[in-house]
């Protein structure tokens, strides 16, 4: 991935909960094109709030905790609360669950918190899927 795509994506201002529309609409190519691994390119595709891009690859490799991880993520993020949480449950203890949320239990109260703000922001909220995005970015690197 070239640096730049990564790094305009990582510096935006922090997204809200849902994902409304594609953020940079002219990065997608160049995610698509790039010579990551799969995860890596879900991971950006959500942070460009291309949830759609992400969903597919995500469902492809179904099965890897951290593809489950961006799936439960991107369903939270369209606003499908009850998927996201089946989602969780197959993510199971995943070490950025751990290190976020404390539990899937966490996980899912988290998804609840979010349904409860809907549409409207919480910055607050915000912060920690933000976080938790970026976390799970690096680890996908890493992987």
């Amino acid at each position: 991935m070239p640096s730049d795509v990564k790094e305009r994506l990582i510096s935006r201002s922090q997204p809200t909960l849902l994902a409304p529309s594609v953020y940079a609409p002219d990065v997608t190519a160049t995610i698509d094109a790039s010579d990551d691994p799969e995860l890596v390119k879900a991971a950006l595709h959500v942070l460009n709030d291309d949830i759609d891009r992400a969903h597919v690859i995500a469902q492809q490799n179904e099965g890897d905790s951290t593809a489950d991880y961006w799936h439960a993520i991107i369903h939270r993020r369209e606003g499908d609360y009850s998927n996201s949480k089946y989602w969780f449950g197959r993510v199971g203890n995943h070490p950025i669950v751990l290190e976020i949320h404390g539990s899937t239990a966490g996980a899912n109260a988290f998804v609840d918190r979010c349904r409860s703000v809907g549409g409207a922001r919480d910055v607050d909220v915000e912060a920690i899927q933000w976080r938790e995005m970026l976390a799970l970015l690096a680890h996908s690197e890493e992987s």
